[in-house]
C-alpha cells in the first residue's frame, strides 16, 4: 500500500476545511440527495461526501456504507485531493498503490473508486465527492461530467450552509448586544440627568466641594457614554463590512501617547498612575485607526477595573520579529467564567470599581479588529495581580 503525500499547502487546507464548520455534524437531506444522485448516475453501490481531516477522512454524507470515518493514511480520497480532476482507479487489484489496502482486502471490499475534489471558494480541496463499487468499473464521459457538476453543487451547499450559520450567529449576537446596550446606555444618562437636575435646582445652596463632586460625576458619566457610543458606531460599521485593515509599518509609541492624552481626564478622575515602557524605535505592522481603537478600549477597560490610586503599566515586548503590547492593571482581574470568550463574544461584564457600568462589546470588537490585522488579543491567565491583556501584532516583513 502506498499512502498519499500531504497536500503542498496542508495547513491552509485544514484551516479552510475547519472554516466550513461541518465536521462531526448531523446528516443533511440536501447533501444526502446529491450523494444518492451521484451513485445513481455512476451506477455504483457506494457514494460519499468525504472530508479529509488531519488524521482521518470523515463522511458528511454516505450511501451504501455505514462507517462514519476511516484513517487518512488508507483513504483513497487522500490521493484524490492532490488531483485537479477526477481521480479514478478502475481496478484496485491491478493498482500497486491499493492492492493491499485494508479497504480493499477487507470491508467495504473496494474494487473501483472515482473521486473528484471538493474545491472551496478559496481554491483549497477540502475533500471529495466519490463513488465506489465492489466490482471493477470505469466512468464514461457523461458520468465524469455529472460527478464534477455534483461536486460543485456540494461546495455550493456547504457555502450556503456556512452563510446561514453565520447569519444565525449574527442575529443572536445582535439581539444579545442590543439587550446589553439598551441597559448600559441608560446608566450614564441617568447619572448625567440626575446630577444636572440637582445642580440646576440647588446650585445656590450647595457647598463648592459638593458642586465639584457632582461635576466630576457628570464628567465621568459623559466619558462613559461617549465611549459606549463610539463602540456602538465602530461595531455597526464592522457589522456592515465597512471596516477594512490597511497594514503598514507604524511607530507604536505615538499611538499610545496620543491615546493617553485623549484619556487623561479618565485617569485623573481615579488618580491612576501610568507607567509607559516602549522604545521610540519600536514599529509594528498595523492599521493605525484600528490599533488606536483597540488601545483605547483596552485602556478604558483597565481604568474601569483599577481602583482609585491604582496603576496601569504599558510595555512593548519584541521577539523574533513580533511585537506584543502588554497592558497590566492592578484591578481584580478577569472573572474565570468569561475568560475564554473575552475577545470573541459580547459578554455581560462586571461593574467597575466605582460602579462604572459594564458592557462586553468593547473587547469583543477589539478581538475582531486585531484579527483583521492578522494579529490577536490574549489574556495572561497566570497573572494574579490584576488583569494583563496582550495585543499580539503580526510579524513584520523581513
Amino acid at each position: 500500500m502506498i499512502s498519499a503525500d500531504l497536500h503542498p499547502e496542508e495547513l491552509q487546507r485544514i484551516d479552510e476545511l475547519l472554516r466550513y464548520e461541518v465536521l462531526d455534524t448531523e446528516d443533511e437531506k440536501v447533501l444526502d440527495e446529491l450523494t444518492q444522485l451521484a451513485s445513481a448516475i455512476c451506477g455504483t453501490s457506494i457514494s460519499l461526501i468525504s472530508l479529509v481531516d488531519k488524521d482521518r477522512q470523515w463522511f458528511k454524507s454516505r450511501v451504501g456504507l455505514n462507517t462514519q470515518e476511516t484513517p487518512r493514511d488508507i483513504a483513497f480520497c487522500s490521493h484524490a485531493i492532490l488531483q485537479d480532476d477526477i481521480f479514478e482507479v478502475p481496478d484496485t487489484l491491478a493498482d500497486e498503490r491499493f492492492v493491499d489496502n485494508p479497504l480493499v482486502t477487507g470491508a467495504p471490499d473496494i474494487r473501483f473508486y472515482a473521486g473528484t475534489p471538493l474545491v472551496s471558494t478559496n481554491g483549497m480541496p477540502i475533500g471529495t465527492l466519490c463513488v465506489i463499487d465492489t466490482v471493477p468499473h470505469k466512468l464514461d464521459e457523461k458520468q465524469q461530467l455529472a460527478l464534477n457538476t455534483l461536486a460543485k453543487q456540494v461546495v455550493s451547499q456547504l457555502e450556503l450552509r456556512l452563510r446561514n450559520r453565520q447569519l444565525e450567529r449574527m442575529q443572536a449576537d445582535q439581539e444579545k448586544t442590543f439587550a446589553i446596550l439598551s441597559h448600559d446606555l441608560r446608566s450614564p444618562f441617568n447619572g448625567i440627568l440626575g446630577l444636572s437636575k440637582i445642580l440646576h435646582e440647588n446650585a445656590d445652596t450647595l457647598e463648592p466641594e459638593l458642586i465639584a463632586e457632582m461635576a466630576d460625576g457628570i464628567l465621568e458619566s459623559s466619558l462613559t457614554f461617549y465611549q459606549l457610543l463610539d463602540e456602538i458606531l465602530q461595531w455597526s460599521r464592522n457589522q456592515l463590512g465597512a471596516v477594512h485593515a490597511e497594514l503598514k509599518t507604524t511607530a507604536l509609541k505615538p499611538l499610545i501617547t496620543e491615546t493617553l492624552d485623549l484619556m487623561a481626564e479618565s485617569f485623573n478622575l481615579k488618580k491612576i498612575s501610568i507607567k509607559l515602557d516602549i522604545n521610540e524605535n519600536t514599529t509594528v505592522m498595523a492599521d493605525v485607526n484600528l490599533t488606536k481603537t483597540i488601545i483605547r478600549n483596552l485602556l478604558a477597560n483597565a481604568i474601569k477595573y483599577t481602583p482609585e490610586h491604582g496603576s496601569i503599566d504599558i510595555e512593548a515586548k519584541s521577539s523574533d520579529g513580533q511585537v506584543k503590547l502588554v497592558i497590566t492593571d492592578t484591578g481584580e482581574g478577569v472573572p474565570q467564567d468569561i475568560q475564554d470568550q473575552l475577545f470573541i463574544d459580547c459578554v455581560a461584564s462586571q461593574r467597575g470599581t466605582q460602579g462604572e457600568s459594564g458592557h462586553g462589546l468593547g473587547l469583543s470588537l477589539c478581538g475582531d479588529f486585531a484579527r483583521k490585522q492578522r494579529g490577536y488579543l490574549s489574556l495572561d491567565k497566570t497573572y494574579t495581580g490584576g488583569a494583563k491583556l496582550i495585543l499580539n501584532f503580526p510579524k513584520t516583513a523581513e
